[in-house]
């Protein structure tokens, strides 16, 4: 049985939490109330890990794979978003690709296949777990994408990054662009890159646990805020 509780009291309700570093604690009282088959919020969250099978995406210096990076995070943000009572659907929950064989046109057969995942699951928002890279190694922090002309995900975008920003001191902002995920979706979609693999503190950062954990938290921060604010 689903508790449906209006958007707004929801969030506000978890913002508190959040400003009171009582989060983790709620999250488990939140636990004793959800069946294993069921949410608390009527609200649906894709999480699309980047990449994956041969298609390995950038790699930092150190050999560390995109696509293994982006697998951990999308798990850890799909974990973060359940335990606060939301509804997680992940479009790809192993290392392999989504393409099928590894033939001609894999990748277009991979992006297709996400789309039907995410059409199926009706969200109410989409983001896109990946990690960055840049020419010249000192740029560092996470930094996040959105499809051109869309507001919906412009406004996403930059509360996510807003958040970031506090945590990390940068002034990064959310960047426009035309990305097939952000694209075919109907409802506001992101992409969030973690941070920058071709910078080797912080590649090597990025493969620890607690700063996963951490910055996974952050993106369910910058979304509340989001739904706070829209």
């Amino acid at each position: 049985m689903f508790i449906v509780l209006k958007r707004r009291r929801i969030v506000l309700l978890l913002l508190i939490m959040i400003a009171a570093e009582l989060t983790l604690t709620a999250v488990l009282c939140v636990k004793q109330f959800a069946s294993n088959d069921t949410s608390i919020i009527d609200f649906t969250v894709v999480i699309d890990a980047g990449h994956g099978g041969i298609d390995g995406g950038v790699v930092s210096n150190g050999g560390v794979r995109e696509s293994s990076l982006n697998l951990a995070y999308a798990k850890q943000l799909g974990a973060t978003f359940e335990q606060c009572g939301f509804n997680v659907t992940q479009t790809r929950k192993t290392e392999d690709g989504l393409y099928g064989l590894p033939t001609k046109g894999f990748k277009a057969r991979d992006m297709k296949a996400r789309k039907q995942i995410i059409e199926n699951a009706r969200p109410n928002l989409v983001i896109s777990v990946h990690m960055n890279k840049y020419p010249a190694s000192y740029r560092t922090g996470p930094q996040v994408f959105f499809q051109s002309g869309r507001q919906d995900g412009k406004l996403l975008a930059e509360s996510i990054q807003r958040v970031f920003n506090d945590f990390t001191g940068n002034d990064h902002q959310a960047i426009a662009g035309d990305y097939y995920v952000c694209r075919e979706v109907d409802c506001p979609s992101v992409i969030v890159e973690c941070g920058f693999l071709s910078n080797d503190n912080e590649a090597e950062l990025l493969c620890t646990d607690a700063y996963r954990e951490e910055l996974c938290g952050y993106i369910f921060r910058g979304v509340m805020l989001y739904l706070y604010e829209t």
